[in-house]
């Protein structure tokens, strides 16, 4: 009986409490029942099995008589957006009111970079020039004669002086009648070679790097661009003397080949092959250089007295400098039409290993960032054409006893390789394989490998072709010879509205030249 007494205080104490705490508990659901199922004023046919008795476009009453205003939720979303926008109206006006009293501004630069920002901030509107990107007849310009992006630029300086004594001057067609020239890998040999470590020391012989294969899909990063060369007389002469420094190399490289007729680098040999094949003067005036003169190749007297000394002066590279990048490509790092070269020799040797990252996250192989590299020389002997030749060439690889050359090209412009001038840079190479990287912004694409055979039997008049321009070449050589025998040094062959011209290599005064004019 005590039990059950205890038992029913304690249930009733329970139901007291449970009274007592009941609004509170359900106020809560109380307002959720409020938000989410909210009473509808339109009520529902009671047979909406029945076709409709009136037209879609009448009003529709309810059977009660009571028109129809819309749930609760629509209501208060409506009374929601009439309030924002009221707000939103009352900020424009403050804002605008502000501004009026205040001195306009304008943010031009890198958005997200506050540190380049902060010059700007409190500064009035910035006024930036306007940058021309586009230009007519820039779309197929290739048919034309003159790039249109550089009609109205100022050329590069190209040359030390305008020559205009001229102790000869040569045309394409008085080569037209020269005897074919015949040469072959195997008179080609190799009598020594120089290495420059990326410090800039000259070390004998050279340690040529064994050539790894590049894989498809490695990322090269591009260099800056190349700058262009000072038009000061004192900085462009000092130029063109670290550019000349063949005779000492081969001095000390290969002493016991000094008595050769020629003694060049392969480049200039290339360029006056370009010139006799007549496709120089097209090149250069498509660079904007048809009105100016373009220092080729640089001749002196070799030191023994017999010989003739040619180094190459053109730098195609740097006559096209400095031109702003217009493309599509838009990045933060746009290097201005840069080059892949050193990244692509670090691949070539097998170090992938040392990358960098590019500002879009991606990883590439590390170019001149990571340092200098190596470059190894070889210097070459053969004879052509009743002429014997000494030649300084680049040796990028080599693989089983093999030399490999090896250059890259961007995919879209693989045509611009051309399989004759290939050809004649492995013969006077002593080239045993080409390797053509094709790429598309630094992403390898394909590797292409030819041997001197192979060129051949893919472009079977490719020989007759070769010997016909090498004759010519040869007898350029003969005349040049001739005109500086009982003359004294240095002299230049000059390109001047598709003439070469051989005159003295001198800095002329600008007062003087224009007086001689």
């Amino acid at each position: 009986g005590g039990s059950r007494l205890q038992f029913s205080v304690l249930s009733c104490g329970a139901m007291a409490v449970s009274e007592q705490a009941r609004p509170a508990l359900l106020a809560p659901w109380c307002l959720l029942l409020a938000i989410c199922l909210p009473t509808c004023f339109i009520v529902s046919r009671p047979n909406p099995r029945l076709p409709p008795t009136q037209n879609d476009f009448e009003p529709r009453r309810l059977p009660d008589g009571i028109e129809g205003f819309g749930t609760c939720s629509t209501l208060a979303m409506a009374a929601m957006t009439a309030f924002a926008a009221k707000t939103l109206r009352a900020r424009v006006i403050r804002h605008a009111q502000r501004r009026q009293k205040q001195k306009p501004q304008r943010i031009v630069g890198f958005r997200d970079i506050k540190e380049r920002m902060s010059n700007n901030w409190d500064e009035e509107i910035l006024t930036r020039e306007r940058v021309r990107n586009y230009y007519y007849g820039q779309r197929g310009y290739k048919k034309n004669l003159i790039d249109p992006r550089l009609r109205d630029r100022e050329p590069a300086r190209m040359n030390l002086g305008h020559v205009t004594e001229a102790m000869s001057i040569f045309k394409t067609q008085d080569f037209y009648k020269a005897d074919f020239a015949k040469l072959s890998a195997d008179s080609v040999t190799e009598v020594g070679s120089y290495q420059v470590t990326g410090a800039g020391k000259i070390s004998i012989p050279a340690t040529v790097p064994t050539y790894s294969p590049i894989k498809r899909g490695t990322r090269l990063e591009k260099e800056p661009g190349f700058k262009r060369p000072s038009v000061e007389d004192e900085a462009y002469v000092k130029y063109v003397d670290e550019k000349c420094t063949l005779y000492e190399t081969a001095k000390e490289a290969a002493p016991s080949s000094l008595e050769k007729d020629i003694i060049c680098d392969r480049g200039s040999l290339l360029t006056l092959l370009d010139f006799v094949s007549e496709t120089l003067t097209p090149f250069l005036t498509k660079k904007g250089q048809h009105s100016s003169a373009v220092d080729l190749v640089k001749i002196s007297k070799s030191p023994s007295g017999k010989g003739l000394v040619l180094e190459k002066i053109l730098d195609v590279e740097k006559m096209t400098a400095e031109i702003p990048y217009r493309g599509g490509w838009k990045r933060e790092e746009v290097s201005n039409h840069g080059t892949f070269k050193p990244a692509l020799q670090r691949a070539m040797e097998g170090d992938s290993r040392t990358r960098t990252i590019s500002c879009t996250g991606l990883l590439q192989v590390a170019g001149s960032t990571a340092g200098e590299l190596d470059q190894c020389f070889r210097f070459l002997e053969f004879e052509l054409g009743g002429l014997s030749f000494l030649t300084k060439a680049r040796a990028h690889a080599q693989k089983d006893g093999e030399y490999l050359d090896v250059a890259h090209k961007n995919w879209y412009y693989q045509d611009e390789v051309k399989a004759l001038t290939t050809y004649l840079k492995m013969l006077f190479g002593k080239i045993d394989k080409s390797v053509l990287v094709l790429q598309r912004s630094g992403k390898v694409h394909e590797a292409v490998e030819k041997t001197v055979e192979d060129i051949a039997e893919k472009q079977p008049l490719i020989v007759e072709a070769a010997e016909r321009r090498l004759g010519r070449l040869v007898g350029l050589l003969e005349e040049v010879q001739k005109a500086v025998d009982s003359d004294s040094g240095p002299w230049v062959l000059q390109w001047q509205r598709g003439q070469l011209i051989l005159g003295k290599f001198e800095l002329v005064e600008v007062a003087q030249e224009m007086a001689t004019a």
